[in-house]
Parts: C-alpha cells; sequence; structure tokens
C-alpha cells in the first residue's frame, strides 16, 4: 500500500487511556484473587523541583486508580547518593515493593 491510501484517524486519548486504565485494574484484581498479590511502586522524590512534585502526584492518583499500592519518600537537595542508594536498597528488600522510580534530579 502506498503512503496515497493511507488515511489519518483521530484517536481520543482520554478513552484509550480510560480503556488501558480498565484493563490494568482488572488485571491488578485477577492478581490479588489468584496469587494474593497487590503490586506496589515506590517512589523517591528528590529536592522541591514543582514539575517534579506533580509528576510523582499524577503517579500517585494513577496507582490509586488501578488498585497499586504507591510509597513514597521525598527528601531534601541535599540528600546525599548514599542516602538515596540505601532507599532504594531498603525498596528492594520490600516485598510489598515490585517497582521504584527515582524521580529526577538526583544529588550530585
Amino acid at each position: 500500500s502506498s503512503a496515497a491510501e493511507t488515511s489519518a484517524r483521530i484517536i481520543d486519548g482520554k478513552f484509550v487511556s480510560k480503556q488501558i486504565r480498565e484493563e490494568i485494574a482488572s488485571e491488578i484484581t485477577r492478581m490479588k484473587d489468584s496469587i494474593g498479590v497487590t503490586p506496589g511502586l515506590a517512589v523517591i522524590l528528590v529536592g522541591d523541583r514543582k514539575d517534579s512534585a506533580v509528576y510523582v502526584r499524577n503517579k500517585k492518583k494513577a496507582c490509586e486508580s488501578v488498585g497499586i499500592n504507591s510509597f513514597e519518600v521525598h527528601l531534601p537537595d541535599d540528600t546525599s547518593e548514599q542516602e538515596v542508594l540505601k532507599y532504594i536498597s531498603d525498596f528492594n528488600e520490600d516485598p510489598s515493593v515490585n517497582g521504584i522510580l527515582v524521580q529526577l534530579p538526583l544529588p550530585s
């Protein structure tokens, strides 16, 4: 098929997003029922950037909307790399945490 034969389609992003969230929520419910596991996302936020805080807040809301547990640690700008690594290590050891998001900027 040539490029001239293809046509543009308008996609309703909100509708597609809603469908995906519903599918994820169903899958999480199946996980809870079949293996007794509720997924968990840990977020380590370093510093006081407003855009980062908004991003993290939106991730937390998204998790809640589909049944994912979320854990958050907010650290000051002057947090050392060693301190961040300790939180990562602690979350790695926590069986209720399945994913870790370290929100930039990382300490230098």
